[in-house]
Parts: C-alpha cells; structure tokens; sequence
C-alpha cells in the first residue's frame, strides 16, 4: 500500500511569528495611529477581526475598513496591508525544524506530498515558498482556503486535498497542529490524521482521537517509511 501525505502550513511545517497581527501594527504606525503597547482593548480588537477573517467569516476588505474604523484612519487601504504583509516574509517567517528534509525524503521515495492550508493564497505562497525553498514549493500542490472557497475544518477543503494527491482517501495521512481543523477535520473527512504536537498541549477530550501523535517532523518520515510498500 503506498500512502500519500498532507500537510498544514502554520505551526507544522512553518511559522510566521504573527505576521498579519504585525501587519496590522505596523500599518497603524505607518497611518500616525499607533496601537499602544499596552493598549489590551485595542489589541483585543484587532486579534477579533484577525480571527474573523482567518475563520471566512468576513472578508479582508470588511476587516481592514473594520481596522481603520478602530483606529480612527478611515482610509486605511487592503492593498496597502498586503504589501506590507509580503515585505514582512522574510523577516518573520521560519521553516520547523525538519520541514525541508522531510519533503525531500518524501519526493525522493515517490510518496505524494501536498499543502492544504488555511489562509489568503498569495501570502500562503511567499511564506512556504520562503520556509521551504522555491524548489519544494514549486514540485508540490499548495491549497489554500481562499482559493478552495472552504476552510478547514470544511469536509470540501480535505476533498480538494484527496483529489490534488490522487489516491483513495483512505491511504492519505494529514498532519497538523490543531486539533479541530485539522486533526477533527481530517477524521470527519475520512482520512487519518496525525497531531504535531511540538509544544506538549492537551489534546481536546470532545474531539476524536487521531490515529497517531508526533512532536517532531522526523516521526513523519519514520511513518511513511513504516506504513509504504512496493
């Protein structure tokens, strides 16, 4: 049996240390209204609308209109925030450890390999093709929430996942860090599911359990080499 293996982008294969969040700060300081250090009501308030958005629950043009209003600059623009985002690649975003080689030992054995993330396509790309490298990000499916028009936990965003490896939904393993997302949302869907739990959390007893649990990425390239056969 040969397996296939998907995998979440933030906090599995790479981090981007609150790069939107930083984003926003950034902007409001860049408009002459800076969020206070110790401002918690504001801060609040913009890690609300971050959630929102990152949840499709408004979009990114309500958010930055939301933002400006918070802040007292009504023009603040969308296009503005993303240039800003992409500038801040390089600065804030890191590969976990392990992530490039495993993705090397996995295309090197023919094991398929794909991204399923949640997230706003163009940013999603710059940040893993910066964590990753250009090569691995160009050699793989990258599938983005946006573009899916379905965000994890969504059952058609883990079809989209199942249809980009090609094979029975059955054999496909995805790994990822949260437990309702991805985790549940794998299950749901009927593929089996590995936590990366790097940072020791309690798993949430009203979820189902997955079917493994590993706190590092080479645990991933012991089970594709466990569970692959000619």
């Amino acid at each position: 049996m040969t397996v296939a293996i998907g995998f979440d982008f933030d906090h599995t294969l790479g981090v981007d240390n609150g790069l939107e969040r930083t984003a926003l700060y950034t902007y409001a300081d860049e408009l002459g209204r800076p969020i206070p250090p110790a401002g918690e009501t504001a801060a609040k308030h913009v890690d609300h609308l971050l959630a929102a958005f990152r949840a499709d629950e408004i979009t990114m043009d309500d958010m930055l209109a939301r933002f400006g209003a918070l802040i007292g600059a009504p023009a603040a623009r969308t296009a503005r925030w993303r240039e800003i985002c992409y500038a801040l690649v390089p600065q804030l975003v890191r590969p976990i450890d392990g992530a490039r080689e495993l993705l090397g030992t996995l295309q090197a054995k023919g094991i398929p390999t794909a991204i399923l993330t949640n997230g706003w396509t163009p940013l999603q790309q710059k940040k893993i093709a910066h964590a990753l490298g250009d090569d691995v990000a160009a050699a793989i499916p990258i599938l983005v929430s946006d573009a899916l028009r379905a965000v994890k936990p969504a059952p058609a965003a883990f079809d989209a996942l199942v249809a980009a490896l090609g094979v029975p939904r059955e054999h496909v393993w995805y790994v990822g860090d949260n437990a309702r997302g991805d985790v549940a949302g794998a299950l749901a869907a009927g593929l089996r599911a590995v936590w990366f739990n790097a940072e020791n959390q309690t798993y949430p007893q009203d979820l189902p359990p997955p079917a493994l649990t590993v706190a590092s990425l080479r645990e991933v390239a012991a089970l594709a080499e466990n569970t692959t056969s000619p």
